[in-house]
Order: structure tokens, then sequence, then C-alpha cells
């Protein structure tokens, strides 16, 4: 029998524990985004000097604005980006001609870009019903070995290139959100689908046809050489300076696989001629699937269960990119609530834990952000509330540019669903560091950190957090908390 002592502490502590938060919807009439972007979010403090502004998924209009619009935008770390399409070209002269980079970035799937091309579609065989997919997902019926397609659509991609060039537009970067097949056909049906295909049994492996377990791998591999061959050469053809990626493009090994919020291990892999990987880190609802009904349904084991999902897959490509490729740089899409399954009985992670999140990504050597900030109606100031909390973070990660330009990476850590001890991460150069540790158990933990080889400080931090800047001075370590 429990003592009572311990039974009344429980019960206290039940008491004090915060609930979590839920996604609520709002009433009322909000001002347009640019607007309530310039009342809300404050301007940058910090300059950002080189560093790439931050993407939104949804921002103004894709039609050439006033300078004042993107001025507005650049002071706070964001930049407008545009579609990969001929009709953006006045746009991106004025975006160009207002002092922002040129970004494109553009969102595609299904049997796209298999579809740009005659005759794509599977050839099935005789009385054969095709499986498909019951949500909005219109895909695995493409022949994803028939590459026409894609070859007209880099053609396209070429041409515009071109097209800006000689319209004076320098093009920064290309951060697509290419989805289709046949990265999404890697499953049991699109490999039914695949296997009663006349054409695809004439193109495709003997062996990836005859065996489910093959498929998956094989379309995971050939989707990273699609993009590679038909999005990134094309782009970089004409622009050999241009930032190239494409959505969850990453670095995965066998020994440290990257996930995602299913849990499925993407396969090893260095995506070719990308210059950027594009990891996702976000608090996305079907990840509730893992949460253990003994865990207690409070605000801070819910942070940390979804903390631990928002920094793994950026840390883990981040570990294997140092040493499987180590000129790419990182630019994530990120954000706080994705609900993909819909469900306000999902709670969601709390803004102060978000930021949290955010700041460790930073130190943990990522180059740029993407903010997934999609229109979901009744949840407006949710979806706002990524935009604050992002440009926010951003301005006090910028005070250590220097850092963040120059130095590495000193921890790739992910916390477990409900962590102990402390989360804490950091960039360093030969001569200065910045660390930031955050206490995830209920005692204080302490760790050892080591800037710089064999020199080293342990260092405790609070529920709140902290960060400290370091400074190596000879055969010690100057430290100043921030």
């Amino acid at each position: 029998m429990a003592s009572p002592v311990l039974a009344l502490l429980a019960l206290l502590t039940s008491a004090m524990a915060e609930p979590p938060e839920y996604p609520r919807k709002t009433d009322g009439a909000r001002p347009p985004f640019l607007e309530r972007l310039k009342a809300e979010v404050p301007a940058l403090k910090h300059e950002r000097g080189k560093r790439w502004p931050m993407i939104l998924w949804e921002c103004v209009s894709f039609e050439p604005q006033p300078p004042e619009v993107y001025k507005v935008l650049l002071d706070r770390g964001i930049a407008q980006h545009l579609r990969l399409e001929e009709a953006m070209i006045p746009a991106a002269q004025a975006i160009q001609k207002a002092g922002s980079p040129v970004i494109f970035m553009q969102g595609a799937g299904g049997p796209w870009p298999y579809n740009q091309a005659n005759a794509w579609a599977h050839q099935y065989e005789e009385g054969y019903q095709p499986q498909s997919p019951k949500d909005w997902w219109p895909s695995w019926q493409a022949c994803v070995g028939v590459f026409e397609g894609w070859q007209v659509q880099a053609d396209r991609i070429r041409a515009l290139m071109r097209k800006c060039r000689e319209a004076g537009i320098t093009v920064d970067a290309v951060w697509m959100d290419w989805e289709g097949e046949p990265s999404s056909s890697g499953g049991q049906q699109g490999w039914e689908n695949a296997r009663h295909c006349r054409r695809c049994r004439a193109t495709l492996p003997a062996d990836v046809l005859r065996d489910a377990a093959a498929w998956p791998a094989y379309c995971e591999r050939l989707s990273n050489d699609l993009i590679g061959c038909y999005l990134a050469a094309p782009v970089r053809e004409v622009f050999p300076a241009c930032s190239v990626t494409n959505w969850m493009a990453v670095v995965s090994t066998p020994d440290r696989p990257v996930r995602g919020w299913g849990n499925h291990k993407v396969r090893p892999v260095v995506p070719a001629l990308l210059t950027a990987t594009n990891p996702v880190a976000y608090g996305n609802d079907v990840f509730w699937q893992f949460w253990n009904a003994e865990w207690p349904l409070e605000r801070r084991s819910v942070d940390h269960f979804y903390l631990h999902l928002l920094l793994r897959q950026v840390s883990d490509d981040a570990a294997n990119k140092l040493h499987y490729a180590p000129g790419m740089d990182t630019v994530p899409w990120v954000a706080r609530w994705c609900p993909d399954r819909g469900d306000e009985g999902i709670p969601m992670i709390s803004r102060e834990a978000y930021r949290e999140a955010l700041r460790h990504l930073w130190l943990r050597g990522v180059d740029g952000m993407q903010i997934f900030n999609a229109t979901r109606q009744g949840y407006e100031d949710i979806v706002f509330a990524e935009v604050a909390d992002a440009v926010s973070v951003f301005d006090e990660m910028l005070a250590y540019t220097r850092l963040l330009d120059g130095g590495r990476p000193l921890c790739f850590d992910v916390p477990g669903l409900q962590p102990e001890g402390l989360l804490w991460s950091g960039m360093a150069t030969e001569e200065e560091a910045v660390v930031r540790l955050i206490q995830l158990g209920e005692r204080a933990a302490k760790v050892q950190v080591e800037p710089w080889p064999g020199l080293a400080v342990e260092m405790e931090t609070t529920a709140d957090g902290a960060t400290y800047w370091m400074a190596r001075k000879g055969a010690d370590i100057q430290v100043e908390r921030k």
C-alpha cells in the first residue's frame, strides 16, 4: 500500500500540473496578413547579414508589390517566395529590386510530373481493379519507370531559369515541395498496381515487383534520383550557385536513420545534386498514436513528447550530414501544429516549448527555415502564431550570427518521449561558443560541455532554460549568461 505522504504528494503534484494545450477555433474578423504582421510582430533588432530570410507557406500576393511591402517582410526576417512559373518573372524583378533574395517554392503531388506527358498512367492487365487512395492524394497510378513527364518538367524549369537570367534576375534558391510519385507510391497499394501493369513489368526490375518489401526502398531511391536529375540539374545548369532542395530530402544512414512522424525509417541516402537538405520539424498530430496512456496528460509531458518529434529529424539529418555530406546546407520546414488528423481532442505543444525547439534547431546548424502557416479555417490565430514565434526566435538567435554562420554544432542528442535530465545544443568557432540548455526532468541536471577539445565546463540549468556565451581564454573558458 502506498504511504499517505506519497499519496498526498501525488495529489498535490497532480493539482499543480498544467493541463495541455488543445487546438481550439476562435471567432472574429482579423486584419489582412500584412497589416497584422506590422501590428503584432516587431521588426528584427539584430542584423540578418547574409543569412537566409525565412519563407512562409502563405505570405503576400504573388503579384508584384511595392518595395515597402517586401521591406516590411525583410524587416522581420521574411522573404516572399514565388511559384516556379514564367508568370512570376515580374514579381521576381520587384523582389530582387527591393533587396530580397529570389526564392522559388511550390507544392505538387499525386502523379505529377508524370502526368505532364502523354500515356503516363499504368496499363493494367485485363480484369485488374486498381488500388486507389480514398483521401485527397490522387496517386499510385503512374508508371514510375517512364520519365517523359519528368523531362517535360525539367525542360520547363531550364527554360524558366534562362528567362530569369535574360530578365536580369539571379535565382537564389529553388526549395520545392514535390511530394508525388514515386515517393508516395511506396506502399502495398502502389506495389499492387505496379505489378499488375503490363508496362511496369516490362520496365521495372523483376525482383522489385516480386517482393513487396523491396518496393518501398526502390521508390525512395528512384525519387531521390529523379529529383536530382530533373529538378536540381536544370536549375544548376543556369544558376550554379543556386540553393536547391526538395521536401524531405535528408541524409539517412543505417546507424542513424531519419524518421518521420509515422516512425518510418528513411533508407540510407545522400541526395544527389541537391545543395541543401529539407528535413521536417512538425508537431504533427499523427504522431499522437505513439502516446502512452500511462503518461500524465499534462502540459509538461505533452511538450516533451512533441519536443522529441520536432528535434529528431533535423538532428539525425545534421549528424549524418556532418560525416557524409558536409557541404550541404539545411533548410527545414517547421510548424508547431500540423493537423493531418484534425482532431481537437489531440493536444499540441505549447508556444513556449515550440519556441524552445526552434532555438535548438538553429543551434544544431540549420541555415534557414520554411514556416508552414497554411490556412486553417477558424484556427487563424494558431497559424499566425507560427510566424510570430519563428520571427521572435530568429531574432534571438541572430545575436549569435558569427557562430551560426561559421560555427560547428556541438550536440545532436535527441531527448526521449518522456525525458529526464536536460536538453542542450550549441555552436562553436575556434574562439567562441554559444550553448542553450533547458531542464527536462523534475530535478536539476548537469552536463559536461566541451566546446573545444580538452576544454570542458560543467553546466546546470532550470526548467526555464538559459543561454550562455563562452570565449576561449588559453586553457580557460570564460562563461557569460545571456
